[in-house]
């Protein structure tokens, strides 16, 4: 909900839409950016501004996430990774675009209707856990660095690769995390049956097409059932990764513990796929922000402590992510600081003009800037400044 408070109100991880009051004399002035620092608001609003409206949906509350991930991590600490991030990136980029392949030629294959066997993907879903066992954040980073024009394929591994990074934070054994990775790449099988003229519709859809899209959840349900030995997790979160914690959810309106194991994890996935990918009818929107979202969701769409699991395992500034630092300079989140959730590795690649520099690691968890600990001021989306990061982050 959009509501105006004054600028004396404003807290840390609030949204601010805009000021002004949309007159000639005083029009509405777009900001459209969380606050991330106590000073972050005298750079956006002018001290003449006595009132600013806020996005109560994308309040971000780094501190609660940060406390929420810490529990986590003490819960749930594990070995540390087997392989540095930079190395299990190459492999599992093959194991990526082999799974890439294999998806359109699944999905070409339900257009066409001819029969798929879900178990030729075991090697590919295989192939992401032991990527995932041997450094998960090279996995999640990829899906979201890797460009591609084709959501539908590319939503599919993303979806996989990250339900079983979550998954494993829940210690899933490995026999549950393959089915789980199965469950991911084939969620949406159905819209191989839903028209393309609707499923790439570039503007809003209307009632009869929003309906006609809400029908892929079944008809992927009903390819799926057609394969032997298929476990029933898996069905289920075929059929119900739309399902919402509240039941507001389709096709079924399932509530609470009616909704299947499997589900939880991919309903959380899919919606963050989903808000940070470019779609025919928006752009991406910045991982942190889409997290912001979703925590301010986690009651009412998802299973309890869905959320903050996931944020535990993306990191409160995921891995990729474009930000700006105290000192004005441009860079991308390239490790994260267990110890220090807020405070990330970051690969610097700009100035504070937007000229690109001779990239350099910086640490922020030992980083100073005149005599301060440098920090993250604010979360950029790339796509805003037309920036390829995968061009600077594989340098």
């Amino acid at each position: 909900m959009i509501r105006k408070i004054p600028v004396a109100e404003l807290k840390v991880g609030m949204y601010v839409v805009k000021y002004g009051e949309g007159t000639y004399t005083n029009p509405f002035i777009s900001v459209e950016k969380p606050l991330l620092s106590e000073t972050s608001a005298a750079k956006y609003i002018p001290p003449s501004v006595s009132e600013v409206f806020i996005d109560d949906a994308i309040n971000l509350d780094l501190k609660a996430l940060a406390r929420q991930a810490a529990l986590a991590q003490e819960e749930e600490e594990g070995p540390p990774p087997q392989v540095p991030l930079t190395d299990e990136i190459v492999v599992v980029e093959k194991v990526y675009n082999e799974a890439l392949g294999y998806a359109k030629n699944f999905m070409d294959s339900v257009r066409q209707g001819k029969p798929v066997d879900y178990r030729e993907a075991v090697p590919m879903v295989d192939g992401v856990i032991a990527s995932v066992f041997r450094n998960e954040r090279a996995g999640a980073t990829l899906c979201k660095l890797r460009r591609f024009d084709e959501y539908t394929y590319t939503h599919c591994i993303n979806v996989s690769v990250l339900a079983v990074i979550l998954g494993k934070h829940l210690r899933l054994s490995k026999k549950a995390l393959r089915m789980l990775g199965i469950a991911g790449l084939f969620h949406d099988v159905g819209k191989a049956r839903i028209p393309e003229d609707i499923l790439n519709k570039p503007g809003r859809l209307s009632d009869r097409e929003f309906k006609v899209m809400q029908g892929h959840t079944l008809e992927g349900f009903k390819i799926m059932q057609e394969q032997k030995g298929l476990h029933q997790e898996i069905l289920r979160a075929v059929l119900q990764h739309h399902e919402r914690y509240d039941g507001r959810g389709y096709p079924q309106g399932l509530k609470g513990p009616d909704i299947g194991k499997f589900t939880r994890i991919v309903s959380v996935v899919d919606v963050y796929d989903a808000l940070t990918s470019k779609r025919v009818y928006k752009d991406a929107l910045a991982p942190t922000r889409a997290l912001g979202m979703m925590y301010q969701w986690r009651l009412s769409d998802f299973y309890p402590n869905s959320v903050e699991h996931f944020i535990k395992c993306m990191g409160v500034y995921p891995v990729g992510s474009f930000v700006k630092l105290s000192d004005g300079s441009h860079g991308i989140i390239c490790d994260d600081n267990p110890a220090y959730l807020l405070r990330p590795r970051v690969k610097v690649i700009l100035d504070a003009q937007m000229r690109q520099v001779p990239i350099r690691v910086v640490d922020l968890a030992t980083a100073q800037h005149e005599g301060q600990a440098l920090r993250i001021e604010e979360c950029l989306n790339p796509a805003d400044y037309r920036i390829d990061l995968s061009r600077y982050f594989f340098a």
